[in-house]
């Protein structure tokens, strides 16, 4: 993966601190070294394994259905992530509020990994998700449970290809700034993407193929969105069908 970063509360030159460093630098390696999972190609049902799709309205034009296609296996992505912060000694999923403690609002929120006094979350779903990951960190932080966070969320081409209206880095570095009098503690904030797109277009692309003829086959043709412009989709035309 390829990796964009976005400085919130000068989380960057803290985490260069001998207390963080080391979990700093691990999950710079498990970012980098993260696989891009693919969906597929072939099987028409997405219960089984194919290919995510989503329809939208048709163009002037053209009374045809039109679909676009989610390639990137999230769950497999996610499992990636859980086993390589386990095996680096991470705990994960730790309970936001410690109930042992006695201290703090009855919650069953959980974080995604935490290290020593470093908290990640990790947001691949929608994006009205990463509200609630820095409200999880600033509660954290408030409990004296940790001096910094990272989250990572993907940059937004890859988003486009997760899901529809998926949390993404240039919305999160254009929003977090205008938090700065709740949010009180050092985030770094990541943004991933494929080193390339070379094997996810082919995904998408065999997808569309795929379910075109299916289509045709049966009578209902259907266009299909091509992969550039899913991937260069602004996210203000996510969530249209």
């Amino acid at each position: 993966m390829k990796l964009r970063f976005y400085d919130y509360r000068y989380a960057a030159a803290v985490l260069e601190h001998p207390t963080f460093k080391q979990a700093k630098d691990e999950v710079l390696q498990v970012l980098q070294n993260a696989p891009v999972p693919l969906l597929n190609s072939q099987e028409l049902d997405s219960k089984k394994g194919g290919v995510k799709r989503r329809d939208r309205s048709p163009v002037r034009g053209d009374p045809r259905r039109r679909y676009l296609f989610l390639p990137v296996d999230q769950k497999a992505l996610n499992s990636y992530l859980d086993s390589e912060f386990a095996r680096l000694g991470w705990i994960l999923q730790p309970p936001i509020v410690d109930p042992s403690r006695g201290v703090g609002p009855t919650t069953g929120l959980k974080g995604d990994y935490k290290k020593g006094r470093l908290q990640v979350e990790v947001q691949f779903g929608n994006m009205a998700r990463w509200y609630t990951d820095v409200f999880k960190f600033q509660l954290s932080y408030s409990l004296d449970e940790v001096d910094a966070a990272i989250l990572v969320v993907p940059v937004q081409g890859f988003a486009n290809l997760i899901d529809e209206n998926v949390a993404s880095f240039e919305r999160v570095e254009r929003e977090l700034p205008w938090a700065k009098m709740s949010l009180t503690l050092p985030i770094w904030v990541i943004g991933v993407e494929p080193e390339s797109y070379t094997a996810i277009r082919a995904c998408y692309e065999q997808a569309a193929n795929a379910f075109a003829a299916a289509r045709d086959g049966a009578g209902q043709p259907i266009s299909t969105l091509p992969f550039n412009a899913r991937l260069a989709e602004p996210p203000s035309q996510e969530g249209t069908s």
